[in-house]
């Protein structure tokens, strides 16, 4: 049990989803400040904003656009999850392997 709540706490809060979720949101949050910070490392964070302001603006058209920002930090944090998760799983799974063929 307790090697599953070390991968579950690697993966929520591990480097790696650490790094993907600053990857989708600091770039456009920046570029939202300031318009000189907008660089197209903000276009992958831009788009989902933009897909999900879509959806959002058709579900629910009474709400203005900086409502989304909330839903879409859960997003981001979300899909740095599913990297992570990803990752890290990929990585154990790598070296679970190479410890069996080398003894």
């Amino acid at each position: 049990m307790n090697e599953y709540r070390e991968f579950a706490v690697r993966v929520l809060l591990g480097p790696a989803t650490v790094v993907v979720f600053c990857l989708l949101f600091v770039p456009l949050a920046l570029g939202v400040l300031d318009t000189r910070l907008m660089t197209p490392f903000a276009a992958p964070g831009y788009a989902l904003l933009l897909a999900m302001t879509v959806v959002g603006s058709y579900v629910l058209p009474q709400y203005s656009l900086w409502i989304y920002w909330i839903p879409f930090t859960v997003v981001c944090y979300g899909i740095a999850t599913v990297v992570g998760g990803l990752y890290y799983g990929v990585r154990a799974l790598r070296d679970s392997k190479e410890s069996v063929s080398v003894s």
